[in-house]
């Protein structure tokens, strides 16, 4: 027997198919954030992101017999995302044409699609592995990876040494190293290699 046929998440899908809702909260629960990420890379505005997951979330429930395994849930989740993302830049540029970041040329849309699904599937698997640091090392990878702030900056706001933060951050890089082995850690290290700037 397949033993994806055997995992919570196939069975959390086969009861979503057959219109749980306890199942449709456990994927909702999943995957909002790491959509809401996504939405981010194209909309940059957290509420309207938001919106755009949430829709997208009730789409999965207005559907949820045609999902045939979770790869099919998560293709939907994206495509449907960068979609609604698209049909939401269209709108802002339509109401204001003369915005200086699309006159400049930054429009998001130009980045490749994929980059921004690895991306946000690759910081997905970065936050789960610095949540599970300690906590002083978690406090600092943090500060340092979500905040982008400089040793200095943290040893002020947390009231410990520069040397304090320096030596936390190698015992926590370590520990990722050895939590994220077997992963793509070509691309994990790309991330880390900009939080030790």
């Amino acid at each position: 027997m397949d033993v994806n046929l055997l995992s919570p998440d196939h069975i959390l899908l086969h009861r979503l198919n057959q219109g749980e809702e306890v199942a449709f909260d456990y994927f909702f629960h999943r995957y909002y954030p790491l959509m809401v990420t996504f939405a981010l890379r194209f909309v940059r505005d957290k509420e309207i992101a938001e919106e755009i997951v949430q829709d997208v979330f009730h789409k999965v429930w207005m559907r949820k017999e045609s999902f045939k395994d979770v790869n099919a849930l998560k293709a939907f989740l994206y495509i449907s995302t960068k979609n609604a993302a698209y049909n939401e830049i269209s709108k802002i540029q339509n109401r204001y044409k003369h915005q200086e970041e699309y006159a400049k040329g930054n429009d998001p849309i130009d980045q490749p699609v994929m980059q921004h699904i690895i991306r946000t599937e690759v910081y997905a698997s970065l936050s789960a592995a610095i949540n599970e640091l300690p906590l002083q090392c978690q406090k600092i990878i943090k500060l340092l990876f979500e905040e982008e702030k400089k040793p200095a900056e943290i040893a002020e706001e947390l009231g410990v040494t520069i040397s304090t933060v320096n030596s936390q951050k190698a015992r926590g890089l370590k520990l990722l190293r050895y939590r994220l082995k077997g992963k793509d850690m070509g691309l994990l290290w790309i991330i880390l290699a900009f939080i030790c700037r």
